[in-house]
């Protein structure tokens, strides 16, 4: 790799440091059921579209039949696309934007319903878009704790559900949510697959990976268990120059799971998961400061490490018309990593040999829920059901400058501890009137708790704070109406609220601030106008009031970070998507996202010690006005009477804003991912090559507070990786 010589920085006196400087340097510190696929044997001449049944309203109806827009990524197909992440996984639903981070610390925004591409110093608040895994979520009370990305490996789906879904998921989900769904163990049937993966990235080294998966009935139709592993090693491909480390951002990932399903009587099934994740980074993700070059310059690697532990017990008891459903979720992290801030001192004129960040923390959260909810069939549908979650976490961070150039060498030293609580009762229902129509209405009453103390010092001064405890309650409401106008073709209309924890800050005068709450105004169309054809059209507003945006403000010489509720944003787009099966050998799918999301009253964005005004009609940072994707699959006989497959993958990332107020700009970008594979009998041969034309979009910057000095550091995409892998199904 060509690395670069980084131009000489004149030195400053330290000790001269003022305060809009201490504010850029420790800012980052203060704030410290399966998918049915139900697809007949294809007729030569006219396949049609499979039926895909999902869970998205917490009762199993067909995708297309559900008053809103859910996007179903189905596992194998995304495994056999070579997807390993998120990254990977979520730039094929248009409309959701994947802002790149560190491991365990991605942010996700859905149709343009975020104030931060990044959660470094984003204070501590809730993310806007929830996460859950097998209807746990995995969404943090005060944004502590790290973010679940889960392994590709022997997922049954990825479920995105775009628009709040504040009465069935809760807290977390203001603009959307992402559900992952396992595979679950299947009773009759003995199973086994293993996979072995080589992965060479462009300019960079090359990594082997290992999976494997047993499923065996331990009693025929009673009991059976599946058990899952993974050896994972993504290629590095940045260059630190500072430590002369080649390739040094690579990736390494172990762990596995367990699921146990027993049915011991007909109509009652009980599925116990118990997962584990662990994940190693060797440096960050990001380069600077040119994004056109993978290097960057710190004296250390910023290493990072996180451990996942996830445990679910779900029951499923059918009653007839009915099923009671109880869930008991519990989910452990621990994460570790060092960052360096040597690059950030100097952009502001303040050379040091070396600043570093320890960070460690935990997070443990517990979630019951218990639901009953009608089966398919009869004119009145519902679900209605109980929840509680209760979380905590705790975090230590210090920020060292070895040479003690400030007269000290732990400049920031500090420990934080949190929680919240969350209480709620759900109903959501629809009734079937006759002649096509039907119309539902749901809500949830919901009620938090946030709890948050600090200890330690910040540039030698105490900071030790008691933060009151703060609540929150309200009712969130949902309302539909669908016409059915033939079989598999719709309209419907849509109104639902989706809202996120409120809290109190952790600085004197302790100020609360409120739930914030998104009303979503919804209508589309599902039409099958042809055979082998679907077209899903939906256009929407979005309207976000008492938006919680992360202010940063002076307290004496000492900066401080917080969050306000400060006026109102709104969203507004089309979405459109195309399913069209041309043959049992041939089918494409394309989608495309508009999007046009913006504040609506002026609002006060850091600038270190001043601040800047973005104006009513300022873009939300993140979301691109325009996003799309193309995807191609074709069946063919192979050589040496093999069953090919090929696939290509087009997808375009419109230009966007980084930060609010239209700091750090980021061009549009496309990529093309391609894929091959050869089936015989047991054996998979499979080759693919993603970013095909090696393209270095952005999907993330961070770098000072608000955006200001020259200082960036950006978080491309995966270059160029070229992959082949052998599989066995027995």
């Amino acid at each position: 790799m060509t690395t670069k010589t980084a131009s000489p920085t004149n030195t400053v006196n330290p000790t001269a440091i003022n305060t809009t400087v201490r504010a850029l340097l420790a800012a980052g510190m203060v704030s410290s059921l399966p998918v049915a696929a139900q697809q007949p044997p294809p007729s030569a001449t006219q396949p049609p579209v499979e039926s895909i049944v999902v869970t998205a309203n917490k009762r199993v109806e067909p995708q297309r039949e559900v008053a809103g827009t859910v996007t179903v990524l189905n596992g194998s197909d995304l495994e056999r696309r070579g997807a390993r992440d998120q990254e990977d996984t979520l730039k094929l639903a248009p409309g959701l934007q994947f802002n790149k981070g560190d491991i365990a610390s991605n942010t996700i925004t859905i149709r343009g319903i975020g104030t931060s591409t990044t959660n470094e110093g984003s204070g501590a608040q809730q993310g806007p878009t929830g996460l859950y895994l097998e209807d746990v979520p995995l969404a943090s009370a005060t944004g502590k704790g790290t973010v679940l990305d889960v392994l590709t490996w022997d997922l049954d789906r990825v479920e995105v559900l775009r628009g709040p879904q504040g009465v069935l998921f809760g807290s977390g989900s203001l603009g959307g949510a992402v559900r992952y769904l396992f595979n679950k163990p299947r009773l009759n049937s003995f199973e086994a697959s293993i996979k072995s993966e080589y992965a060479k990235a462009s300019d960079g080294d090359g990594k082997f990976s290992l999976y494997g998966m047993i499923n065996a009935p331990l009693s025929e139709d009673v009991a059976g268990v599946r058990l899952v592993a993974f050896d994972r090693r993504d290629p590095g491909y940045i260059d630190n120059l500072g430590t002369k480390k080649q390739d040094a951002n690579d990736v390494h990932q172990t762990g596995g799971r367990a699921l146990i399903t027993v049915r011991p009587v007909k109509d009652l099934t009980a599925t116990l998961v118990l997962s584990t994740q662990k994940t190693e980074q060797g440096d960050t993700f990001s380069v600077s400061p040119d994004p056109t070059r993978l290097e960057h310059k710190s004296p250390n690697n910023s290493t990072r490490n996180s451990t996942t532990d996830f445990y679910s017990l779900t029951a499923d008891w059918n009653l007839g018309d009915a099923t009671l459903t109880s869930i008991t979720g519990r989910l452990k992290s621990t994460f570790s990593r060092l960052i360096d801030d040597t690059e950030l001192f100097a952009s502001v004129g303040v050379v040091v040999p070396q600043v570093y960040r320890p960070q460690s923390g935990s997070s443990d959260a517990t979630s019951q829920e218990l639901r009953i909810a009608s089966n398919p069939g009869g004119n009145f549908s519902y679900v209605a059901g109980l929840f509680y979650q209760t979380q905590k976490g705790s975090s230590a961070a210090k920020q060292i400058d070895p040479s003690g150039a400030f007269g000290l060498t732990t400049l920031v030293d500090l420990t934080s501890t949190g929680g919240g609580t969350e209480k709620a009762a759900f109903v959501d229902t629809e009734y079937a009137f006759g002649g096509g129509w039907s119309a539902g209405a749901g809500g949830r009453y919901y009620r938090t708790t946030t709890n948050s103390q600090q200890r330690g010092t910040n540039f030698g001064a105490p900071s030790n704070i008691d933060v009151p405890n703060g609540s929150d309650s309200g009712f969130t409401p949902k309302l539909t109406l669908k016409y059915r106008f033939a079989q598999d073709q719709l309209w419907y209309a849509l109104a639902a609220q989706g809202y996120r924890y409120g809290g109190v800050n952790g600085s004197a005068p302790f100020r609360a601030f409120k739930s914030d709450s998104l009303w979503n105004y919804e209508t589309g169309v599902r039409l099958s106008p042809a055979k082998g054809l679907q077209i899903d059209l939906t256009a929407f507003v979005q309207d976000w009031k008492d938006a919680q945006f992360t202010y940063f403000q002076l307290n004496g010489r000492l900066p401080e970070s917080g969050i306000d509720n400060v006026g109102k944003a709104r969203s507004t787009g089309i979405e459109a998507a195309l399913r069209y099966r041309i043959d049992s050998t041939f089918d494409i799918a394309a989608s495309i996202a508009s999007i046009d999301a913006k504040t609506k009253t002026d609002t006060q964005v850091p600038a270190g010690r001043s601040a800047i005004t973005a104006v009513s009609g300022s873009r939300l940072p993140g979301t691109p006005r325009l996003q799309g994707a193309l995807q191609i699959n074709a069946k063919f006989a192979g050589p040496l009477d093999t069953q090919g497959r090929f696939n290509a993958t087009w997808t375009h990332v419109g230009d966007r804003v980084m930060f609010l107020g239209g700091n750090k700009p980021a061009d549009a970008f496309n990529t093309l991912d391609l894929g091959l594979t050869f089936a015989h009998s047991n054996w998979t041969l499979a080759t693919g090559m993603s970013n095909v034309t090696n393209q270095k979009g952005i999907l993330s910057i961070t770098g000072a507070p608000g955006g200001v000095g020259a200082f960036s550091q950006y978080f491309l995409q995966r270059p160029r990786t070229a992959t082949v892998s052998l599989r066995y199904d027995y």
